[in-house]
């Protein structure tokens, strides 16, 4: 029950980034629409990918590294639309990575923490994919508070939102 709502929840964040792209104050150009289609194609493979695999996943243990790496994704893309100054696909990307990281993989975590034998080689594993999760994110601390990222109020906004996220996984 916990991976169908998880890999729903992970499509209807899909979907909802997905419809989001157009900004609705302008028409787009056709440069900027190519622009976009070029950042959004490798990325929506990449997260149809991971859901695939989240799907295939039957451990708890894979399942939550599955939901990492899907974050991890969208935390890559954060990234890079940060060093680029784009305040807008950092709020909007930043708002789907919330949504992975808060409706699946802390969850994930918390279940597989509770059903996982502390002594057990798979307690070792889910420890080092919290190390994992929690260096995929401590990124969002670096994040300007000046200039074109730092003034934006979605940004601060989600950056907040990702930072509260961070301390839950530690």
């Amino acid at each position: 029950m916990l991976r169908v709502g998880s890999t729903l929840a992970f499509f209807l964040a899909l979907s909802a980034w997905a419809g989001a792209q157009a900004p609705q104050r302008t028409a787009l150009s056709a440069d900027e629409q190519i622009r976009l289609h070029r950042a959004n194609r490798v990325l929506l493979a990449d997260l149809v990918d991971r859901g695939i695999e989240l799907g295939k996943a039957n451990h708890p243990i894979d399942r939550v590294e599955e939901c990492r790496k899907t974050a991890r994704v969208l935390g890559v893309a954060l990234q890079q639309a940060a060093e680029k100054d784009d305040a807008d696909r950092v709020a909007e990307l930043g708002n789907h990575l919330e949504i992975v990281v808060r409706d699946g993989l802390v969850p994930m975590l918390d279940d597989a923490t509770r059903t996982i034998h502390p002594m057990s080689p798979d307690a070792v594993r889910l420890k080092a994919i919290r190390e994992n999760a929690v260096g995929d994110l401590e990124w969002a601390s670096t994040v300007p508070s000046t200039g074109k990222l730092g003034n934006n109020s979605r940004v601060r906004d989600i950056v907040g939102k990702l930072g509260g996220l961070l301390e839950k996984l530690k």
